[in-house]
């Protein structure tokens, strides 16, 4: 929004009788009676503007209180401008900062992946490291056992292993593997006829299995026995 003294086209520090004289040049220019037709109106309001404009700056106490009235809003204006300025640079202080805290974090996190990364590289390196270690003592065990094994019977000594419970499970497996298959044999038409007709033509592979079914059989009713 204009001014009065830009209304009046003078400076702020204009005399009296500069403030006059720039008024009567601009009432004489701007005259609705002196304008066209189709400029009277415009001109009206324009006369109107300079009309109150000289009647604050050509009284010498409006002068001063519109002055001063004009200082306080353009500290006002000053004051805000200033008071955004600041809370912009507080705004963009405190995204500085979250942007650095962000920063720093996402560092510390990427420094602390690189870690547990180093980490788990080096635990399986030592576990590789204690694998490869159990594999070599476990051969040179064996060896070390083949050999004096085989010492002892150059010394005409028998050798009797005893059983472990790793060889009571391998046997059980090794049973469990037949037992399937013969079922899968059992239950394949072909197989099961094949089976049927070994069974029946050979006595004593009859006889064998016959005692083995019931040796089987009459352990089955030992056990249910003692459960019942």
């Amino acid at each position: 929004m204009k001014t009065l003294y830009e209304i009046l086209e003078v400076s702020e520090t204009a005399s009296e009788e500069i403030i006059e004289k720039a008024y009567k040049v601009l009432a004489k220019k701007h005259h609705p009676d002196l304008q066209p037709q189709e400029k009277k109106q415009q001109a009206e309001q324009i006369m109107k503007q300079i009309n109150e404009a000289y009647s604050i700056l050509g009284d010498k106490q409006k002068r001063q209180a519109y002055n001063e009235k004009l200082n306080y809003e353009r500290q006002a204006i000053r004051q805000k401008q200033e008071n955004t300025t600041t809370n912009y640079q507080k705004a963009s202080s405190t995204t500085k900062q979250t942007a650095n805290s962000y920063q720093n974090e996402n560092k510390a996190y990427h420094k602390e992946q690189e870690i547990r990364q180093w980490q788990e590289v080096i635990k399986a390196r030592e576990e590789a490291q204690i694998r490869k270690q159990k594999e070599v003592q476990e051969q040179y065990e064996k060896k070390y056992q083949e050999a004096y094994e085989g010492y002892l019977r150059s010394l005409g000594y028998k050798i009797k292993y005893k059983w472990t419970w790793k060889n009571y499970r391998n046997l059980l497996i090794a049973i469990l593997v037949v037992i399937s298959i013969c079922a899968i044999l059992w239950c394949f038409p072909p197989t099961h006829n094949y089976i049927i007709e070994f069974y029946e033509s050979n006595p004593i592979i009859k006889t064998v299995i016959d005692v083995i079914g019931k040796i089987i059989i009459g352990i089955w009713n030992a056990i249910c026995s003692i459960f019942k």
